[in-house]
């Protein structure tokens, strides 16, 4: 009798600690490759590839992949590695790992149930799918989101354009390389000295000058135009094949 009450005192004890091992580790294993402190998931977006990506400033692959990977990928900090400012990270794929400024406009936020791969680096985490990704945007370290400036000198802005699709041909009449980098700022200095009064800022780091729009029926939503100008961070410098258009008196 004494050896099955002994017996029964220790399965007693040791019965919490067994209870409590899958929940313990899960915890663990959600704080070491859930998403950085600060980092916040904010849902499941179409990527169409390879045409218009939702992230693309930066990306990795790594079979290994979590949102703790590739948080910390997007964001930097680490040593040797200053801060990026990127705002966005998304996982794809089980593997693949995007970040960006803003959210491209080409994406389309769907149910979060259809980001149902698995990560390769932990399966109690998903990682997007095919032509998904899951993403998580940096709330501890938020940099500036991009956007258009109502005014810039006696530019003002106009609208979003779409610019040679469909079969059609170029918006504007002229492009120009600017040494500087094209932020809405270099990009209309630059079209207002060679004479043109419409600016057209496209896919981050192209800047177009016109006095007339050369294709009928342009007008696109402002939310097609979400690119980051490669120059400036804070602005925004149209997608692709999508101008933010500037005009002056």
């Amino acid at each position: 009798m004494t050896f099955a009450i002994a017996s029964f005192a220790i399965l007693a004890a040791l019965l919490p600690t067994a209870l409590a091992t899958p929940t313990s580790d899960l915890a663990r294993r959600l704080a070491i490759n859930g998403p950085l402190v600060g980092w916040s998931f904010v849902g499941c977006f179409t990527d169409n590839v390879p045409s218009s990506r939702t992230l693309l400033q930066k990306t990795t692959v790594n079979p290994s992949m979590t949102p703790a990977l590739c948080t910390s990928f997007c964001q930097g900090g680490t040593t040797g590695v200053p801060l990026t400012g990127l705002n966005f990270a998304g996982v794809e794929f089980t593997s693949e790992c995007y970040c960006d400024f803003n959210i491209e406009g080409t994406a389309t936020k769907v149910n979060d149930t259809q980001c149902n791969f698995p990560c390769g680096g932990d399966s109690t985490f998903t990682c997007g799918g095919a032509g998904l990704v899951s993403v998580y945007q940096d709330l501890g370290h938020a940099g500036v989101l991009p956007k258009n400036k109502a005014k810039v000198g006696n530019w003002s802005f106009e609208a979003c354009h779409t610019d040679a699709i469909n079969g059609h041909g170029r918006t504007l009449l002229e492009r120009f390389d600017i040494a500087a980098g094209v932020t809405i700022e270099s990009c209309t200095t630059q079209c207002g000295a060679t004479g043109f009064s419409i600016a057209g800022l496209e896919f981050g780091r192209e800047c177009w000058c016109g006095n007339s729009f050369l294709v009928a029926n342009t007008t696109a939503p402002a939310g097609d135009c979400t690119q980051a100008c490669n120059a400036d961070h804070t602005e925004l410098c149209g997608a692709a094949s999508r101008l933010s258009v500037y005009t002056k008196p």
